[in-house]
């Protein structure tokens, strides 16, 4: 590689989407350009923070490559109207909540979030989820502590054949 990085080969970069010769190659030339490394070095923090991000509601590939990347990930299941608990410790990177419905047929799920007050806190539309084993994975960080007065309600919506019906969850967060 003999011109500079562009900001899209360090994105495809730090998103591990360059295998190989281009990954050698492109690590090769930060090595030897002080100009890209210099690029390079502004963009990891930015990178790494977006990492620790997670969106409320992910995938089940979302979560199977953040496993992937070491995140310590701990799979609850949830059912409608019977109060689930988790506890954060040291071990568990993050908390996923497998909010279970009959999801077979569903045309769309839409998720609100909201306090045991009924503030809403978080509105989601088009939601992914898993038809097949009737999920909707909601993702849940320390970082999350404080948002809701008490512990929030998740609210799954399901249009099916154009009915809507819903059911409510609630999580017991035990932050320490």
């Amino acid at each position: 590689m003999t011109d500079c990085i562009s900001d899209e080969q360090l994105v495809a970069y730090w998103a591990g989407d360059l295998v190989g010769d281009e990954r050698d190659a492109l690590e090769d030339h930060l090595f030897a350009c002080d100009r890209c490394a210099a690029a390079n070095d502004e963009l990891a923090p930015l990178v790494e923070a977006l990492r620790e991000t997670v969106p409320f509601v992910i995938s089940h590939g979302q979560c199977e490559r953040m496993r992937a990347r070491g995140v310590r990930v701990q799979v609850t299941d949830v059912v409608p109207d019977v109060h689930a608990s988790i506890r954060f410790t040291p071990e568990v990177d993050l908390h996923v909540f497998a909010l279970r419905a009959e999801l077979g047929r569903a045309d769309r799920v839409d998720v609100t979030i909201f306090s045991p007050t009924g503030e809403v806190g978080a509105v989601y539309e088009h939601v992914p989820f898993d038809a097949s084993s009737g999920e909707v994975l909601i993702a849940c960080q320390r970082h999350y502590e404080g948002m809701f007065s008490g512990d929030p309600v998740f609210r799954v919506e399901v249009t099916e054949a154009g009915a809507r019906r819903d059911a409510d969850y609630v999580v017991e967060h035990n932050w320490r």
